[in-house]
């Protein structure tokens, strides 16, 4: 049975739009692990799509603007890497326009790092979102501000500013994990050698709000007045 999701929800999901407007919010989209648009599986890969478009028309039923984002990452590799990046290029070319204007793509720690974003970038012009910490693991030797300055090209107006996740290695974790709560000597370091640069920061850290409190903190001690996190 189908079931018209998009008109059952049209008028609580406005007024959840109208009210991340109206309290001058910015929220994006995370779809799971599943959604895998470079896949080797013609299967996995047409649920992605639909995935995508599901996410999109959430967005888009709050009647939010372009700078609402839906967030993925580029994919497998498949012991092709190559291949399997131009795979990923020539499939988001063929998604719904509505659907590219929210898709962004983020850096991971194992398989597509910054530079291999910027590869899909300068054939697809989809933004970057910045990992610091998977950055931090996987990178060309490029220090933050030198890595930042290339992800902020890829942003333009109507995407709002660029979208950076902050986080750090759970120090009793296996590889990978995020920290607990945030620390406040490597959050200090990060932002000391971000300053000046424009950007929204989402945390990556288990206590959420509790981080969330704390790195306001630490950044109004700094005299970093239009940090938004």
């Amino acid at each position: 049975m189908d079931f018209n999701w998009q008109n059952y929800f049209n008028k609580e999901l406005k007024k959840i739009g109208d009210f991340i407007k109206e309290n001058k919010m910015r929220i994006t989209m995370h779809p799971g692990q599943y959604t895998v648009l470079n896949s080797n599986k013609e299967n996995v890969y047409r649920r992605s799509i639909e995935d995508l478009r599901y996410h999109t028309e959430l967005l888009d039923l709050m009647q939010l603007n372009s700078t609402a984002k839906v967030q993925i990452h580029v994919g497998g590799v498949y012991g092709q890497k190559k291949k399997s990046l131009q795979r990923f290029i020539a499939r988001y070319k063929e998604l719904d326009e509505h659907i590219r204007e929210r898709l962004i793509i983020e850096n991971d720690e194992r398989s597509y790092n910054l530079e291999d974003c910027l590869t899909i970038n300068k054939s697809t012009e989809i933004p970057i979102v910045f990992d610091i910490y998977h950055h931090e693991i996987y990178n060309n030797g490029k220090n933050l501000r030198e890595a930042f300055k290339d992800v902020r090209k890829t942003w333009k107006k109507k995407d709002g500013l660029p979208i950076l996740h902050y986080s750090s290695q759970r120090v009793e974790g296996s590889f990978g994990n995020h920290a607990l709560q945030i620390k406040e000597d490597h959050f200090k370091s990060f932002l000391e050698e971000m300053r000046g640069f424009n950007y929204d920061i989402m945390l990556e850290i288990k206590d959420k709000e509790k981080s969330a409190l704390r790195a306001l903190a630490i950044a109004k001690r700094l005299e970093l007045k239009n940090l938004n996190i």
